[in-house]
């Protein structure tokens, strides 16, 4: 994988294929953060960061869409992407403690609750 290259996968279908190709990398990162965690890796306290910081990204991006079409529910919304970013800081404070099976069981948490979050709160986003 090159500086500019993410794992991706599939992602439930939001109804915007942008956000979907989003939600795909995220899926894809979560998932190659597990394995690098899972193997203890060098490459895992990388991959927790790019999760993190593009997770970041993604739900800004998600945040001016809501704002720009004057989407109901805002707030709700801005804080469940808070509350997925508080599991990523848990996430990403294990790893920096190495300790990496607790880390690969908060992001199986995390995956779930951030496919449930696409299938419910990002919905026909944009």
């Amino acid at each position: 994988m090159t500086d500019h290259e993410f794992p991706s996968r599939p992602a439930p279908s939001t109804g915007s294929d942008t956000i979907d190709a989003e939600h795909g990398i995220q899926l894809g990162l979560v998932e190659a953060a597990m394995a690098a965690l899972s193997e203890d890796t060098k490459a895992a306290p990388e991959l927790v960061e790019q999760l993190f910081t593009y997770t970041q990204a993604h739900f800004l991006y998600e945040q001016l869409l809501m704002r720009r079409t004057a989407r109901p529910h805002y707030e709700g919304h801005v804080q469940e992407h808070d509350r997925l970013l508080q599991q990523l800081q848990t996430i990403r404070d294990c790893t920096r403690d190495t300790e990496f099976v607790e880390a690969v069981a908060q992001l199986r948490a995390h995956e779930e609750d951030l496919i449930e979050h696409i299938r419910s709160w990002d919905m026909s986003i944009e």
